[in-house]
């Protein structure tokens, strides 16, 4: 964890779009959940969860909900997972660009995310 206090009048694109993506994933229709292999992330390093897998973020694992920590102006931002196999425990893996970008593609919001990147770049 990055504790870092951020006033309650502190408001940055960054934290716009992470509310926006929560409230994407609120609004989607649960028949159609977000993979951790929808996002490149099966395998991924988990930050917290379940300590009896190490191998990683499972692909079928479901995207539950977005977090953030850390300075408003270049947050630490977070996945929370939900797998297939283990109804108890949330696994927590850190996202970054190329996984945000996908995300708020599969949620249809137009994001920049990283240097470089616009809402209109062609994808592959």
């Amino acid at each position: 964890m990055h504790p870092h206090h951020v006033p309650s009048t502190t408001h940055t694109v960054e934290m716009e779009q992470m509310v926006e993506l929560s409230s994407g994933l609120r609004d989607r229709d649960p028949s159609q959940p977000i993979n951790a292999s929808d996002l490149g992330l099966e395998g991924a390093e988990l930050v917290s969860g379940s300590d009896d897998d190490d191998s990683g973020l499972p692909g079928d694992a479901v995207l539950e909900r977005v977090s953030f920590d850390g300075p408003p102006e270049f947050p630490y931002v977070h996945a929370h997972f939900r797998s297939a196999s283990d109804d108890q425990d949330s696994l927590r893996v850190d996202l970054h660009t190329d996984a945000l970008r996908e995300l708020s593609h599969l949620l249809h919001l137009r994001h920049t995310w990283g240097t470089g990147s616009t809402a209109s770049e062609p994808r592959p």
